[in-house]
């Protein structure tokens, strides 16, 4: 039976989804170069705070991953926003031209819309040559990450988002220090049928039986083992589970690998991509970690 806690009644609740088109084929490989922007360009863009750290990450990931006539998969969360701010900024300023951008989320696009980036459909598009985004948290030399844990607001979709970086070449995630960790420890979201989900969430919950426990994520409300009265219901009609763990998770990789195995799960939020960077955001500066061919590749 699945356990219960006080300590997990606060969990977000996520309004639903929208649903992406699969696309077909696969994508070439591109080498990116870093590109030398004007100071002109950037000096007079005051909108956003550059003290933040994140806001450097983000200003860095622009400035140095995207070139002119890509198509990027624009993430979702506070550095994505940013970052897709100043994309469009830079578009209008006429760093960049001839740049799609293909949205993680309904609410990555409503911000790209708003910054003047021509949006495309991920089912209408050849490829993806770069994607940057958000992550709760990310591990240590592996750079596995989860998604989908602290969504508050907008129409994310964990399958949406994990399918756009799945197509993309190269990725860039952009974290804090505190999200930057050896010893992790929360949860993992697990997109579920929603017919027979109780099953599901049994099998997963004696899965790491005394390691963690198993939510229903509710639509509206606190949360409890069953989702309250309105569980969230995607509109790809799933439920979510957030498994909860109550020691650190040794291995996201294994636990992803254990999850996909389980009758019923759809889609989890464990991101496993490879090659992909992590830029690390700190009061101090930013650090560049690359997971292939070493970790620490310099520092910004």
């Amino acid at each position: 039976m699945m356990a219960t806690t006080a300590a997990a009644a606060n969990l977000p609740c996520l309004p639903q989804t929208w649903k992406a088109n699969n696309p077909k084929g696969r994508h070439k490989v591109i080498t990116w170069e870093r590109r030398t922007k004007s100071p002109s360009l950037t000096a007079c863009y005051c909108s956003l705070s550059e003290t933040s750290p994140l806001f450097r990450a983000a200003k860095h990931t622009i400035d140095t991953y995207i070139k002119s006539g890509m198509v990027i998969g624009l993430g979702s969360g506070q550095a994505s926003a940013m970052a897709i701010k100043y994309l469009g900024h830079q578009i209008r300023a006429g760093a960049f031209k001839h740049i799609l951008g293909i949205p993680t989320s309904v609410v990555s696009a409503s911000e790209a819309a708003k910054a003047g980036i021509p949006l495309g459909e991920l089912g209408n598009s050849s490829q993806i040559d770069f994607a940057f985004d958000d992550v709760d948290i990310i591990e240590e030399r592996t750079l596995i990450s989860v998604i989908g844990c602290q969504r508050l607001q907008g129409e994310e979709s964990i399958i949406q988002e994990k399918l756009v970086l799945s197509m993309a070449d190269q990725i860039v995630f952009m974290v804090t220090e505190n999200q930057y960790k050896r010893g992790l420890e929360g949860s993992i979201p697990v997109v579920i049928e929603s017919l027979n989900w109780l099953e599901t969430a049994e099998e997963i919950d004696d899965l790491f039986l005394g390691d963690a426990e198993v939510w229903r994520r509710p639509s509206i409300g606190h949360a409890d083992p069953l989702g309250g009265d309105f569980p969230l219901v995607t509109s790809e009609g799933h439920n979510i589970l957030d498994v909860i763990f109550t020691s650190p998770i040794a291995s996201l990789a294994e636990v992803a690998e254990s999850l996909e195995k389980v009758n019923g799960v759809v889609e989890h939020g464990v991101v496993s991509k490879f090659p992909c960077k992590a830029i690390v955001a700190s009061e101090s500066g930013l650090s560049i970690v690359d997971n292939i061919p070493t970790n620490a590749v310099g520092g910004v």
